[in-house]
C-alpha cells in the first residue's frame, strides 16, 4: 500500500513535476493518491465498465488535477477534494459516454444470420483477427470519419486503438508493447482492442456489422 504524502510533500512534488517536469515527482504523486482512484472505481464498478476501464478514467482524472491544482493560490490542505472531484468527474464521464453508446454493447443480441441459418451475435465476431478489423474500417471510412468514431470509445479504448496503429504516431505498436504501457497482459489488450473495433463499426447500431462482414 502507498504511504500517505504530508501536506508539505505534496506542494513539493507538485513544484517539482509542475516547475521542472519531474517525472519522479509526478509518479509518487500518482502512486500515493492511486487510493482514491481505486475507491471511486469500485463505488462504480457495475454501471456497465470494467475496473481497469474505471481505474484508467480515475488516473486520467488525477493527473489533470495534478496539471492544474493552483498550489501557489490555493492552500494545499485542498488538494485531496480537489483531486478526488476531479477522479469521480472523470469516471462519470467516462460512464455518461458508456451509456451513450451501449447500444453497441449487446454481445448477446442477434444481428445477422451466417450460411448455415445460425443467428450470430456481436460476441462471436470478438475473436475476428484485429488486424483484418482496422483495415476493414479504415477501408469503408474516411480517416476523419475513423476520428470521428474513436469518440465512441471509453479513454481506454481510444488510446488503445491509437496506439495500436499508429493513427497518431509514425509507428504502430505491438500488443505486447501497449500491454506495457498499460501494465496489463497482452490477452486484455486483444480484447480491449476487439471490443474497440466492433464499437467502431458500430457507432449507432449493432444491426449494421452485417455491412461490414462476410457470412
Amino acid at each position: 500500500m502507498a504511504r500517505r504524502l504530508s501536506l508539505e510533500e505534496t506542494k513539493n512534488y507538485l513544484k517539482a513535476w509542475r516547475e521542472f517536469s519531474d517525472k519522479e515527482a509526478l509518479e509518487i504523486l500518482m502512486t500515493c493518491n492511486g487510493g482514491l482512484v481505486g475507491f471511486f472505481s469500485k463505488k462504480y464498478l457495475g454501471k456497465g465498465l470494467t475496473f481497469e476501464e474505471l481505474n484508467s478514467a480515475g488516473n486520467y482524472g488525477l493527473l489533470n488535477a495534478i496539471n492544474k491544482f493552483n498550489y501557489k493560490e490555493i492552500t494545499i490542505e485542498k488538494f485531496s477534494a480537489y483531486i478526488s472531484v476531479a477522479i469521480e468527474n472523470s469516471i462519470k464521464a467516462e460512464l455518461k459516454k458508456y451509456n451513450k453508446h451501449s447500444h453497441v454493447l449487446s454481445f448477446d443480441q442477434p444481428i445477422v444470420q451466417n450460411k448455415d441459418g445460425d443467428e450470430m451475435k456481436i460476441e462471436d465476431l470478438v475473436g475476428t483477427d484485429a488486424e483484418q478489423l482496422i483495415d476493414d474500417v479504415i477501408s469503408e471510412m474516411k480517416i476523419d470519419i475513423v476520428r470521428e468514431a474513436l469518440q465512441c470509445l471509453t479513454s481506454r479504448e481510444q488510446q488503445i486503438i491509437l496506439l495500436r496503429y499508429g493513427l497518431d504516431e509514425a509507428h504502430k505498436k505491438t500488443q505486447d508493447e501497449v500491454a506495457e504501457i498499460f501494465g496489463c497482459s497482452k490477452k486484455t489488450i486483444l480484447r480491449q482492442e476487439q471490443k474497440a473495433l466492433v464499437k467502431m463499426r458500430h457507432p449507432r447500431n449493432t444491426i449494421k456489422l452485417k455491412d461490414f462482414i462476410d457470412v
